[in-house]
């Protein structure tokens, strides 16, 4: 079966969407003064430039398509569904937050606890934001009701 990838990209538009709002509520807010003071103690500041945030929701959006790419992809094993769905998003969680997390554990330039919080935050949000897209997602010529 071949992938639909208007599917993927619109699916992956809503998903980059979740995963947007979800970073900046993370990072804009919940870990806004972890940032500040981490940023401070390494002689910077959270002043954003031009590209700051066209990179920020390129990103989201980029991942967002990755992810329902990836439950297209895996979807002839396992089936169309929440299943699936919750696959994709824990194994983008594992690919990008948690190794990631890990990296930056190891390199011991920010808070373990800030580190922590957002490698469990963002579980949340890949797990959600797969759910979204794979809700969006259908195979060429497939009609299903929900």
């Amino acid at each position: 079966m071949r992938i639909n990838w208007a599917r993927v990209i619109l699916g992956g538009i809503l998903a980059g969407v979740v995963i947007n709002v979800s970073e900046f509520i993370l990072n804009g807010i919940v870990l806004k003064a972890n940032w500040e003071e981490a940023l401070k103690a390494a002689g910077k500041t959270m002043e954003p430039g031009p590209m700051t945030l066209p990179v920020w929701i390129g990103w989201s959006l980029l991942l967002g398509i990755a992810v329902v790419w990836l439950y297209a992809a895996i979807r002839p094993r396992y089936g169309a569904g929440p299943g699936t769905a919750l696959r994709a998003g824990i194994a983008a969680w594992v690919f990008v937050h948690l190794t990631a997390g890990i990296a930056n554990a190891n390199l011991g330039l920010l808070p373990r606890r800030m580190i922590a919080t957002s490698v469990a935050w963002t579980f949340g949000e890949l797990v959600i934001a797969a759910l979204a897209g794979a809700w969006v997602y259908r195979e060429p010529g497939e009609v299903t009701i929900r």
